[in-house]
């Protein structure tokens, strides 16, 4: 029982984190001392932050949104021109040259534009994966419209799909997920890149045979196997190149291997 309730705790403990992530936000909705600000503060946050990432200064909203010290304006203004991966020298440029903003409501598909565009243009000419623009990205458009999803659309014109894709994802994650992939072969085949067992899991070497405990080796076994160094399981479930599992004999993971 001591077991599987620590199996369970952590797994509570993922719900968790996640559920609030998703309800709280990023910069952009988390305004300061949240549930105490009043809804004019809240909007002085939402348009410093929005016209902050578009690098456009509005020196009399600024001014509008000073509420005795605190000013939620330059606040996440502050924070969206960081976020659009800018200098504080190139920010302090925007605010000594303020502009006149007269429609907030449109710099959110200003800056969706923006991030995807730019996205298409860096994928379009081969430069590389800007980490810094798309996490502040990720305010505008995230999977759909974002930076990633226009450097991928931007890279598929002279690349493949998986080629592009290779460029940002982590492969411990995708290289398991694709053995169809011939970028991944290396890397799958690399026994150092293969994730250690942790001996201390009720999953560790077999898994546990419970049936309220399913371990990841019980879900795709060759998916597993894939991305994981666990001899005790992995040498019993046979080729991983067969004709009925996860990875294909014609896949660039098996051409010229035995497993």
């Amino acid at each position: 029982m001591k077991q599987l309730l620590l199996a369970i705790i952590p797994i509570l403990m993922v719900v968790t984190v996640s559920v609030s992530d998703v309800y709280a936000g990023g910069p952009r909705l988390n305004y300061p001392e949240d549930g105490e600000a009043s809804p004019e503060e809240n909007d002085c946050h939402l348009n410093g932050y929005d016209s902050g990432f578009a690098g456009k200064y509005n020196k009399d909203r600024a001014d509008e949104c000073q509420y005795g010290e605190k000013n939620h304006y330059n606040f996440a203004w502050d924070i969206g021109c960081e976020d659009r991966a800018l200098t504080g020298a190139e920010c302090g440029k925007l605010i000594n040259n303020p502009v006149e903003i007269k429609d907030y409501g449109a710099l959110q598909d200003e800056n969706e534009s923006f991030c995807y565009n730019t996205g298409q243009e860096d994928g379009e000419a081969g430069k590389p994966y800007n980490e810094a623009l798309e996490d502040g990205c990720y305010e505008f458009g995230g999977y759909t419209r974002g930076y990633t999803p226009g450097y991928q659309s931007g890279c598929e014109k002279h690349s493949t799909e998986s080629t592009c894709e290779l460029v940002y994802e982590d492969k411990n994650n995708y290289c398991p997920k694709h053995p169809d992939v011939s970028g991944c072969v290396d890397f799958l085949h690399n026994a150092t890149n293969k994730a250690k067992e942790n001996p201390d899991s009720v999953c560790a070497g077999m898994g546990d045979p419970r049936p309220n405990i399913v371990c990841f080796q019980e879900q795709n076994a060759e998916w597993y196997c894939l991305g994981h160094d666990n001899p005790t399981f992995c040498k019993t479930i046979g080729d991983l190149c067969d004709e009925d599992g996860f990875v294909k004999p014609e896949y660039p993971y098996c051409k010229g291997v035995t497993d």
